[in-house]
């Protein structure tokens, strides 16, 4: 998402200034000063105008990254990043080595400072504005975290952050960070930390040692950077099967994106077509393949390799034809907004996505008035911030000394404006960051200023107390007569902590790989029937409301809960604990009583085929005088369910937030239909406490239901339930 600027050498040639031309198609505008020595800004003014087209590429990638995210279409949208890698890859090694050419060497100092000036600026205004924005309008837990990512961003190790998090079972279904986008930034200066220096030890080796002439010294890096290239598409192919998530955020399985963009910059003219007609049909064909990318791409399985090689060999493509000269008929890539939009792109990625997401907690995302708004924003933050911090900083001698070449033209026109606009970029970009670290080092709770526009205080009330309580779950029981004027204007847990909200469900929880372990509950001493919840994190989510009760009952309850050891045959995966839980409960003490369920979206080759290998696990285990209750598994929320939530103006007593209780069951429940396979099997539907005969809400009694968009219940309507789950599933043990 970065364009570099490069600086021309201290003394520019007669014959520099053609081989320049040859090599980039730009016409050179170089002001020398009366020693023969040009200064920072001089250097600046020799550097070749940017190519129309690769502007123009850059307008095509932002725009399918931002509609992806926006619009949710195209869905292969986000390939645009892998257009940005290439294009980055190919500016930034050009410049290497036309310095390398020219002076001999490569300037780090040099090379680090453009690259700040060019990335921070606006970065730091967008981390600043976000992480104020996430406070103001998210609050709590969100906040903080918003907080977190951008210091993480800050100093562009976000992808490994976002990684990791994108890992972690408990992140699924949660809503993602407003700077989560930040992580391609940090690819690429983290590929930027090492490649230059990379270059120069080549380079410097060959020449003084070996004596490498021209020819010589591109061929050693083509050798170099394409073999790197290679092995990190093989690494990319072995994580994405492996791990896709980390895959998709790691800068080894992203590295030959930008090392086939320093491929095209080593390898020059060498691969550009001779005629103006191969030219652009070779264009118009790369032009295609980027449309065909954004549209058909699957984020998985297969992403980031091998299918990102379409994009990127597509970008390529387009960059290749065209290097060192212009190509007029791409219309679509150098016509006046494209190129604008280009110029501009690099603010508008990192605009869009803190605006999609901060202003969801002010409009509904299926409004018409939610896009519109969000694109103007979008794009008039964008304008301004590039108008008025990006490029005057970057132009500006802030780090290295001399006059900016915007004054340099200005006193050329007998126009000497005050700089008063760049001085305020900078004096932002250092508050900003001084802001921005600030926030995130604060240790206390961070202040609840979303919540006092919000109803999201905690009620009086937690759970269930009797028969005519109306909190959660009780709201649902006809007998209790709940109507809205039973409700309050606040709701269970507090909004921005519901993600959080599990009270011991994953107490006991076996994680991906982990040894076998079970957990023992109960109240009191004496004998016991024997009780063993068995199942994946939606069998956690059931443990608050069962503990709760025990007290009411005589149970004796063992957990065997983890990632994928849900109670069927087959193969677990990361559940590494499963043979140790079925060989306890076909030849361990018999239970008398297991309980089970498991997340409706379950993968496989199909519900049917999931229903069977449900059954056959449970045929054995019943076959012992074991009961078998099956716990149907509760409808799904959808994203806006949960959105309106946290929108400003939400209210109990409005119930407008939910979703048709045709979407919510829409993913058929395998364990129903496995229910009815396996004799002696009892069924537990509980659909009742979480949906009318309309709708499936997404708070209900004062208490939200769900977590994540993944159906996790929250401790708090878990506890709620408890009561009602506890007695269907005793009136299904007494069944004959």
């Amino acid at each position: 998402m970065s364009e570099p600027m490069s600086l021309a050498g201290l003394q520019l040639r007669v014959s520099f200034r053609k081989q320049l031309i040859r090599t980039t198609g730009a016409p050179q505008m170089s002001t020398l000063s009366h020693t023969g020595q040009s200064t920072s800004v001089e250097q600046r003014a020799a550097m070749p105008s940017l190519r129309r087209d690769v502007q123009g590429l850059r307008a095509v990638a932002v725009f399918a990254v931002i509609a992806d995210h926006l619009a949710h279409w195209p869905s292969g949208g986000f390939v645009g990043v892998d257009v940005f890698f290439v294009i980055s890859g190919y500016l930034i090694t050009g410049l290497l080595l036309r310095e390398h050419d020219r002076t001999g060497t490569i300037s780090f100092i040099g090379f680090y400072v453009r690259r700040c000036k060019r990335i921070l600026p606006a970065a730091v205004l967008v981390l600043a504005a976000t992480v104020a924005g996430g406070w103001a309008l998210l609050g709590g837990q969100r906040a903080a975290e918003t907080a977190r990512d951008a210091l993480w961003s800050l100093f562009f190790a976000g992808n490994w952050r976002f990684a990791a998090l994108g890992t972690d079972y408990f992140q699924e279904g949660l809503p993602p960070s407003p700077l989560q986008h930040f992580w391609s930034l940090g690819v690429e200066e983290q590929f930027y930390v090492v490649w230059p220096w990379l270059m120069l030890g080549v380079l410097a080796f060959g020449v003084k040692y070996l004596h490498w002439q021209h020819a010589q010294r591109r061929a050693a890096l083509t050798a170099i950077i394409g073999a790197i290239t290679v092995a990190s598409f093989l690494w990319a192919m072995h994580e994405t099967e492996a791990d896709s998530t980390t895959a998709y955020f790691s800068t080894f399985s992203r590295a030959w994106e930008l090392g086939v963009g320093a491929l095209l910059a080593i390898l020059g003219t060498a691969m550009r077509p001779r005629t103006s007609w191969w030219r652009t049909t070779l264009g118009w064909a790369g032009v295609a393949g980027i449309g065909v990318s954004v549209v058909i791409m699957p984020q998985s399985p297969g992403f980031p390799a091998p299918w990102a090689a379409l994009p990127v060999l597509a970008s390529a493509l387009v960059i290749g034809v065209g290097h060192g000269i212009d190509q007029p008929h791409l219309w679509l890539l150098t016509n006046r907004v494209s190129r604008y939009l280009g110029d501009i792109s690099y603010s508008l990625y990192l605009w869009h996505f803190p605006v999609i997401i901060l202003l969801i907690a002010i409009l509904p995302t299926n409004s018409p008035l939610y896009y519109a708004v969000a694109a103007v924003l979008v794009f008039a933050l964008s304008a301004l911030s590039f108008r008025y911090v990006e490029d005057p900083i970057r132009r500006s001698s802030w780090l290295t000394g001399g006059k900016s070449s915007r004054t340099l033209r200005r006193r050329r026109r007998g126009n000497s404006r005050p700089t008063g606009w760049r001085n305020a970029g900078l004096v932002a970009m250092v508050g900003g960051t001084v802001a921005l670290v600030t926030f995130t080092l604060i240790d206390a709770k961070p202040p609840n200023y979303a919540l006092a526009r919000h109803t999201t205080q905690p009620a009086a009330t937690t759970g269930a107390k009797d028969s005519h309580d109306c909190n959660g779950a009780a709201f649902m029981n006809p007998a209790n007569k709940c109507t809205t004027a039973d409700l309050t204007d606040y709701v269970v847990p507090a909004v921005e902590q519901m993600t959080k909200d599990e009270q011991g469900a994953f107490d006991c929880w076996i994680a991906e790989k982990a040894p076998f372990k079970t957990c023992n509950y109960q109240v009191g001493v004496g004998k016991k029937i024997s009780v063993a919840l068995i199942g994946d994190s939606h069998a956690a989510t059931l443990l608050p409301g069962l503990t709760s009760q025990l007290g009411n009952t005589n149970w004796s309850l063992d957990t065997y809960i983890g990632w994928n050891c849900e109670f069927r045959s087959g193969d677990h995966g990361p559940c590494t604990a499963w043979p140790d839980i079925r060989k306890r409960l076909e030849t361990g003490p018999r239970y008398d009583v297991v309980i089970t369920t498991a997340a409706r979206q379950m993968s496989g080759t199909g519900k049917a085929y999931a229903a069977q290998l449900f059954a056959e696990a449970w045929r054995p285990v019943i076959a012992r005088g074991t009961k078998v209750v099956v716990v149907g598994d509760n409808p799904l929320p959808d994203a806006q369910a949960l959105q309106c939530l946290s929108r400003i103006g939400f209210s109990p007593k409005d119930n407008n937030c939910g979703m048709s209780r045709a979407a919510a069951l829409s993913e058929v429940d395998p364990l129903i239909k496995a229910a009815s396979l396996a004799k002696g099997a009892r069924l537990v539907d509980m659909t009742a406490y979480f949906c009318t005969q309309t709708r499936c809400p997404a708070e209900i009694g004062n208490v939200i239901t769900y977590r994540d968009t993944v159906g996790h219940m929250t401790g708090t309507f878990s506890r709620t339930l408890g009561p009602y789950l506890v007695s269907s599933i005793n009136k299904a043990i007494a069944q004959r």
